[in-house]
């Protein structure tokens, strides 16, 4: 941390709170701190005048819970143009025991797991809401900051031409603005050898309401279930080599190598769009408690896209941050207080790391190749899909409506239940 000096040229721009980043995590959490009189400045730290790389049609699984808190702070997407997920079917290649967590395991014949948004839509639907909720809001595109300089009172980002001072720093970015170590945030974190191929494939058919989680040796492929005859969001974990290598096939040769890797009995694939890749890896960064700053969404933890937590365990992030903030402002409050940060550590860290065990876990457990480790899956998901306790509760871990008692605060009670 550099220290600003006292004769420092004063800042041109003073805020309450200060969001690197403007992307779904960020206009969540102001969209979640709509009542308060806070101000708030979001910086999109994207290189301006960039072209950004395309990433194919790609969609999110947004889990029960997330949909019942962005509704709950106002955030209104067209459900038909959303797939339905009622059911998930676990499987691994050469196996035949499967395990299905049907929706009728949260106790609630209705509800359904979750459903498959595409990411265009859902920044659509959280931007349109942000213009009537936030008079006091400001956003722009300055690209990453250059400098960060601490008082005892405010962190200070500068940008050439533009500084601004703020009570606190949320680092919202998805870790793209690659100033961590700028802010002095501690990285926990490896390389999965691994990228995710991104397509919207299917064969012609409505996709159905079932979500499917097929693991290779390369790693999980997941096929979402989309809207309509639109098929299904395709998302496939590969060797580096192998993914360039069906990135540049046509559409027949990649649905020829796609359709021998699917689960036994699926229908086969007979079309796909635009394809994309990223590489996948695991990142966890914290901040000092003094520090002012807290990172939120992939920019505190990037996770493998196994079971699609990211953006759901980003979301509760920050409805937790935003009910902190809350109430320091009700108290009179610095919203940068180092106690605040504390209480939001506390009561994230559980929900956090037991999702980040449980990615990357299930990732590491299947990756395995031995025969002694593939006859043990076998036998864990037959005894798994004999066990209807333990399938209620992993179901319910998915769709967010059970949560680790230290992570429940008053705002997320909505995702304790199914209304």
């Amino acid at each position: 941390m550099v220290p600003m000096s006292a004769h420092a040229e004063k800042p041109s721009e003073e805020t309450d709170l200060l969001v690197l980043g403007d992307g779904p995590i960020a206009h969540s959490l102001t969209l979640a701190l709509r009542a308060t009189p806070l101000r708030i400045s979001i910086v999109d730290t994207f290189p301006p005048g960039r072209e950004r790389p395309f990433s194919g049609e790609r969609s999110l699984a947004l889990a029960l819970s997330s949909i019942r808190l962005l509704e709950e702070i106002g955030v209104h997407f067209d459900h038909g143009a959303s797939g339905i997920i009622r059911s998930v079917r676990i499987s691994q290649q050469g196996s035949k025991s499967t395990v299905l967590l049907d929706h009728s395991l949260l106790g609630v014949p209705e509800a359904c797991l979750g459903q498959v948004v595409p990411l265009g839509s859902l920044a659509r639907s959280l931007l349109s809401a942000l213009p009537e909720s936030r008079p006091l809001l400001r956003r722009e595109h300055w690209g990453a900051p250059e400098k960060f300089f601490w008082f005892p009172d405010r962190i200070v980002a500068e940008w050439a031409g533009h500084r601004v001072a703020a009570k606190l720093l949320v680092v919202a970015d998805g870790g793209n603005g690659r100033h961590s170590q700028l802010l002095g945030l501690r990285r926990l974190g490896w390389d999965h050898n691994r990228h995710a191929i991104l397509a919207q494939v299917g064969h012609g058919s409505p996709a159905g309401e079932t979500a499917h989680e097929h693991f290779l040796e390369s790693g999980p492929l997941a096929l979402l279930p989309l809207a309509g005859d639109q098929g299904y969001s395709l998302v496939w974990s590969l060797l580096p080599g192998e993914a360039s290598t069906l990135l540049g096939l046509n559409d027949a040769g990649f649905l020829r190598s796609l359709n021998a890797r699917i689960p036994t009995g699926f229908p086969p694939l007979t079309h796909t769009g635009p394809r994309a890749s990223y590489p996948l890896h695991f990142q966890h960064f914290s901040s000092d408690l003094q520090s002012r700053i807290i990172p939120l969404g992939n920019a505190a933890q990037t996770l493998h896209p196994l079971a699609g937590q990211g953006y759901n365990l980003g979301l509760r992030d920050a409805i937790t941050l935003a009910a902190l903030l809350r109430e320091a402002v009700h108290a009179g409050s610095d919203p940068g207080v180092s106690s605040l940060l504390s209480d939001f550590q506390k009561i994230r860290q559980r929900d956090r790391w037991e999702t980040i065990a449980f990615t990357e876990g299930m990732n590491r457990l299947f990756a395995m190749s031995p025969l002694p480790f593939r006859w043990g899956r076998e036998l864990a998901l037959h005894a798994l899909e004999r066990t209807p306790r333990i399938k209620a509760s992993l179901a319910a871990r998915l769709a967010g409506i059970s949560l680790p008692a230290a992570s429940r605060i008053p705002d997320l009670q909505v995702a304790d239940h199914v209304r």
